[in-house]
C-alpha cells in the first residue's frame, strides 16, 4: 500500500486518539470518552468535576463519588460491568502498544529532570522514575503539525511537583500527549498537567491539580482524588501530506488497512486500540502490525489437508502396483508339463517295453489365483512453499504422517477393487510468526484398475474428515494467544491411464480435489482479545494434470526385488483464492487474505522397490518428490502386504 493509503488510514483514524470525546453510542463508551479508570477502587475528596465517563473493573469501591460532577450530559459510571470490561481491555491494548515504542533519537532522559526543557514530537523513555519538579514547566512543541506525538515512557514512577505544569506551543494537542508509567504517578497540589497518564499501579492526584485534555487511567491500582479536574478534549482535524512514497505495503496488509480505511469512510468508529496503531507508528511498523493482524494463519489449513489427502491417494494407487511373485505349482517337486505321456514315452524308448500301469502321475495342478490382497502402510512427507513479499504471505512449511489398510479383490481378466483406510495427522508453520495448525484426519477410499494387455485404466474416489485447529500470536500490544478450530471435509478423485511398451509405461492422470471448511472464530487463549478473528467459510479446489512415464524391472522369481520410476509434468488448473475474515471486536470490517500457493507447473518423481515371497507375503516401499519454481515436497511410504 502507498503512502496515500497508509496516510488516508491516519488521517481517519487520527481525530481518534485517547483525548477525543465524540458523539455516537459506541463512541460513548470507548476508551477514547474516559476520564477515569481504576483496575482497583476509586476514592475521592471534595468537589471534583469530570469531562468524561468513569470506570471501574474489577475492583467495585467507589467512595466519595456523590461529591463527583459529570459536566456532561452522557457521561455515566460503569462499575464492574461489560463496559468497563472492555475498557480495561482496550487500556492493557493502549499501554501494551506504548510500552513497545522504540525510543527516538536522543530520546533517552534517564536520570534527567523534566522541567524547564522544550520537547519535540518523539518517543521518550527513562529507564527509571521521573520528575517535574515543582514550580517548573514542560514544553512541548508540535512545530506546527497538530498531529505531533509525544510518548514518554517511564520505567518506574511518574511525579509531578506542587504547581507544575504542561504547556502545549505550535499546534500540539494534549490528546497527542501519553505518559506511561510503569508503576505509580504522582500529581501533587495546583498541579496542571495535559494528556494520557497511564500508570501500571495506581495514580494519586493532590487537592486541586487538573489534567486538561488527558484522562487518568490506571490498568491495576487505584486512583485517589482530591477536588480535581479532569476532562478529555476534541482534537483538531488532522492534515496529511498525500504525496506517495517509494515504498509500498503487501496486498495483505493493504488488505487490512483498506478495510480500516473504509468502515471509517463510510462513517464507522474504530475502537481506540486500532486508532492508535495507526496514530502512533511508522509505516513500516504499521506494515508489520496489520500483516500479524491479517490472520494469515488460517491460509495454511487447505494446503495441508490437500498434502495430506495426496498422500493417502498415493498411497491407495500404489496398492494395484504391488509386487507379485512368479505363480508357482502346489508341489514345486516336479515341474509343470511333466505330463505321464512323457513319462510313459521315456520309459518304452529306454526299456523297449510299457511302462508299468502303476507309475504315478508327475504333472501337478498348477498355483490357484491369489484374488485377495491385504496390506499396511506408513507413510509421510515434508512440504515447503516459499513464501511471496509482493503478496505478504510467509513461508508454509507442512508436515504430513499417517497409516493406512487396505483390502483389494482381483476377480480375474486384470480387474482389482479396493478399499482402503487411513488416520493422518499434519501440522503446518507459517514463517515469521504468523501462526502455526494442526489437522487430525480419518480418510476412506475406493479404488479399481483394470487392465488389457499392455493398457491399463486406475482411478480412486477418497472422502475425508479433519479436525483443524490453529494458533496465533499478536505482538503488536504485548502478547495475545488465539486459537481457532474447525472440522473440514474432503473428496478426491484420481484417474490414470497408461499403455506398457516393453518396460516403459507412458501414461497421463487427472486429480481433482475439494476442501470445504466452515465458519469459525477465535477464542482467547491469554492477553486481549482485541484482535480476534472470524473467518468465513471456505471451499477450495485443486485440480491437477500428470503427464509422465513408468519404468519397471520385474521380478523374475520370488525373493527378488521389483525395482520401479515414474516421472511426470504436473499442472494445476485452479488458483489460490484469498480468504476473508474479519475482526471480532469489528464485525463490519472484512478483507481477503492470500498465503504461500505453489507454482502451476512441477515435476514429480517416484522410486520404488519391493519383493514378493512364494508364500504371499511382500513388501515395498517409495520416495516420492515433487518440485516447482516456489516449492519442494519429499514423502515416502513403507508396506507390507499379504495375498492369498
Amino acid at each position: 500500500m502507498s503512502q496515500r493509503l497508509r496516510l488516508s488510514l491516519r488521517a481517519a483514524v487520527a481525530a481518534l486518539p485517547l483525548g477525543c470525546t465524540l458523539a455516537g453510542a459506541s463512541a460513548a463508551q470507548d476508551l477514547i470518552s474516559f476520564a477515569v479508570v481504576s483496575g482497583a477502587t476509586i476514592t475521592n475528596t471534595g468537589p471534583t468535576t469530570i469531562t468524561g465517563n468513569i470506570a471501574l473493573s474489577p475492583g467495585t469501591s467507589f467512595t466519595g463519588n456523590t461529591e463527583v460532577t459529570l459536566s456532561e450530559p452522557g457521561n455515566a459510571i460503569y462499575l464492574t460491568d461489560a463496559v468497563a470490561g472492555r475498557v480495561k481491555n482496550d487500556l492493557a491494548t493502549l499501554y501494551n502498544v506504548l510500552a513497545a515504542r522504540p525510543t527516538s533519537a536522543m530520546g533517552d532522559l534517564t536520570g534527567q529532570a523534566l522541567g524547564n526543557r522544550t520537547l519535540v514530537a518523539g518517543v521518550y523513555n527513562y529507564a527509571t522514575s521521573a520528575n517535574l519538579a515543582g514550580g517548573e514547566t514542560l514544553t512541548l512543541d508540535g512545530g506546527g503539525d497538530p498531529d505531533a506525538l509525544f510518548i514518554i515512557n517511564i520505567g518506574t514512577t511518574l511525579t509531578a511537583g506542587s504547581a507544575s505544569r504542561i504547556v502545549l506551543t505550535n499546534s500540539a494537542q494534549g490528546g497527542n500527549v501519553f505518559f506511561r508509567v510503569g508503576t505509580s504517578a504522582t500529581i501533587d497540589t495546583t498541579a496542571a498537567l495535559v494528556g494520557q497518564i497511564l500508570a501500571l499501579d495506581s495514580i494519586t492526584l493532590n487537592t486541586s491539580a487538573t489534567v486538561d485534555c488527558g484522562a487518568v487511567l490506571a490498568r491495576n491500582g487505584a486512583v485517589t482524588l482530591d477536588t480535581n479536574t479532569i476532562a478529555v478534549c476534541t482534537l483538531a482535524a488532522a492534515e496529511f501530506d498525500p504525496t506517495p512514497d517509494e515504498g509500498s505495503f503487501s496486498d495483505n496488509e493493504s488488505a487490512v488497512a483498506g478495510a480500516l480505511s473504509d468502515y471509517v469512510a463510510d462513517g464507522g468508529e474504530l475502537p481506540t486500540s486500532f486508532a492508535i496503531l495507526a496514530a502512533t507508528q511508522s509505516g513500516d511498523e504499521l506494515a508489520a502490525t496489520l500483516s500479524q493482524l491479517s490472520g494469515e494463519v488460517a491460509t495454511g489449513v487447505a494446503p495441508t489437508v490437500i498434502q495430506s489427502m495426496d498422500d493417502f491417494l498415493d498411497t491407495v494407487l500404489r496398492s494395484t502396483r504391488q509386487p507379485f511373485a512368479p505363480a508357482v505349482p502346489s508341489d514345486p517337486g516336479v515341474p509343470v508339463g511333466w505330463v505321464p505321456e512323457k513319462i510313459n514315452a521315456a520309459y518304452s524308448s529306454k526299456y523297449d517295453r510299457e511302462a508299468p500301469a502303476a507309475a504315478p502321475a508327475l504333472a501337478y495342478a498348477a498355483a490357484e489365483p491369489r484374488n485377495w490382497d491385504m496390506w499396511l502402510s506408513g507413510y509421510g512427507s515434508r512440504n515447503v512453499i516459499d513464501g511471496d513479499a509482493s503478496t505478504g504471505s510467509g513461508e508454509l512449511t507442512a508436515n504430513n504422517r499417517g497409516v493406512a489398510a487396505g483390502l483389494v479383490y482381483s476377480p480375474g481378466d486384470g480387474a482389482s477393487f479396493g478399499l482402503s483406510l487411513s488416520s493422518a495427522k499434519s501440522d503446518f508453520d507459517i514463517a515469521d510468526g504468523a501462526g502455526s495448525g494442526e489437522s487430525d484426519s480419518l480418510f476412506l477410499a475406493l479404488s479399481a484398475r483394470k487392465a488389457m494387455d499392455a493398457f491399463y485404466v486406475e482411478g480412486a474416489l477418497a472422502f475425508g474428515r479433519s479436525d483443524i485447529s490453529t494458533d496465533r500470536t499478536v505482538t503488536v500490544a504485548g502478547e495475545d494467544r488465539f486459537t481457532g478450530e474447525a472440522t473440514a471435509d474432503s473428496v478426491a478423485a484420481h484417474v490414470e491411464a497408461g499403455y506398457r511398451i516393453g518396460r516403459f509405461t507412458p501414461f497421463a492422470g487427472l486429480r481433482a480435489q475439494s476442501i470445504k471448511t466452515p465458519a469459525y472464530s477465535e477464542t482467547l487463549r491469554s492477553g486481549a482479545d482485541t484482535f480476534g478473528l472470524r473467518y468465513e467459510a471456505e471451499t477450495r479446489r485443486s485440480l491437477r494434470s500428470e503427464l509422465g512415464v513408468a519404468f519397471e524391472w520385474p521380478a523374475g522369481a520370488s525373493n527378488r526385488p521389483t525395482l520401479g520410476l515414474r516421472a511426470a509434468w504436473a499442472h494445476e488448473f485452479e488458483e489460490g483464492d484469498a480468504s476473508d475474515r474479519s475482526f471480532l471486536t469489528i464485525p463490519d470490517v472484512s478483507f481477503p487474505v492470500s498465503g504461500a500457493t505453489r507454482d502451476r507447473d512441477a515435476l514429480l518423481l517416484s522410486a520404488s522397490v519391493g519383493m514378493a515371497a512364494g508364500n504371499g507375503v511382500y513388501i515395498d516401499g517409495t520416495v516420492n518428490g515433487e518440485y516447482s519454481g516456489n516449492s519442494s515436497d519429499l514423502s515416502g511410504s513403507l508396506r507390507i502386504g499379504y495375498q492369498w
